[in-house]
């Protein structure tokens, strides 16, 4: 097949690059900045196709079969308007569309994705929880450079909203790159959107302990409530101050994330990988 990847420089865009190359694809790596783009070498070409300049998306996927969007999903209506009615398209969006709390950032995407199912063209789209395993990954990393600023012979303090009793279902980026080129080989799939999530939901403590255990740290949970932490970083931003995770990330936390992985393995085809083993793999590699 010839397929575009739209946000090929992004952290999910170079590895879904580099695996449908892999299985023998013809490559369209399209996005805004042609030095990083001259980066993917011999073998791919590549295309301008700027957000900012919608006049240059049209060119960005022009004469392909299929169109993997990776970007942003609140984009994915300048997408659409620029591609061919009969190609097919994979929108990755996130799980955050799920949350119930007042959320911009979620409405972006909820509003990208209603837009693909208001065309009826064929195509897919993929929800993603929280993705680890890259260098790049923001919420796991982070966890991981906390701790192994510590030496491995002293106990560390770890505050955690409500002592991070709440759930989450991270998923590892190679399970999610898979998942992509699965939906994308898949042309007779156009269902429902599908959950990319790690196998079972986790307490939020159990990642922070299965991280810890991967750099061979010794951790104490320290029980906070959301509230506080959620004011505390308020305040922090008001006065210029750069934490970690900003108010409206701590409120998330304190929302249960259970997704059913059903679909993910039964019509992608992948069994995502168990948090610890993705984790131990992710410190293996020095990736953080």
């Amino acid at each position: 097949m010839r397929i575009a990847v739209v946000g090929a420089t992004g952290m999910t865009g170079r590895r879904v690059v580099a695996a449908l190359h892999a299985r023998g694809h013809e490559v369209i790596a399209t996005g805004r900045n042609p030095a990083k783009l001259a980066e993917f070498g011999n073998g791919i070409e590549w295309r301008i196709g700027d957000f900012d300049r919608p006049e240059t998306l049209p060119k960005a996927v022009a004469n392909v079969d299929a169109v993997a969007y990776v970007a942003h999903a609140k984009h994915t209506k300048l997408v659409i308007d620029a591609m061919a009615p009969d190609v097919r398209l994979v929108v990755t969006g996130s799980t955050r569309v799920f949350s119930r709390l007042d959320d911009p950032a979620a409405d972006a995407v909820r509003d990208g994705l209603a837009a693909f199912k208001a065309t009826g063209r064929p195509g897919q789209v993929l929800l993603p929880a929280m993705i680890y395993g890259d260098k790049a990954d923001r919420n796991v990393g982070r966890i991981l450079r906390f701790l192994a600023r510590f030496p491995r012979f002293l106990p560390i303090p770890v505050p955690l909203p409500d002592g991070g009793k709440h759930t989450v279902q991270p998923v590892h980026i190679d399970d999610v790159i898979a998942c992509v080129v699965a939906a994308l080989e898949r042309t007779d799939l156009n269902d429902e959107p599908i959950v990319l999530a790690g196998p079972v939901p986790i307490p939020y403590a159990q990642m922070v302990r299965e991280s810890a255990a991967a750099l061979k740290r010794w951790i104490f949970i320290v029980p906070v409530p959301v509230a506080a932490l959620a004011a505390a970083a308020r305040f922090a931003a008001r006065i210029g101050i750069k934490l970690p995770f900003d108010a409206t990330e701590l409120t998330r936390a304190a929302e249960d994330k259970i997704f059913d992985v059903a679909p993910m393995r039964d019509k992608l085809g992948v069994m995502p990988r168990p948090f610890a083993e993705g984790v131990a793999d992710k410190v293996r590699r020095g990736d953080f």
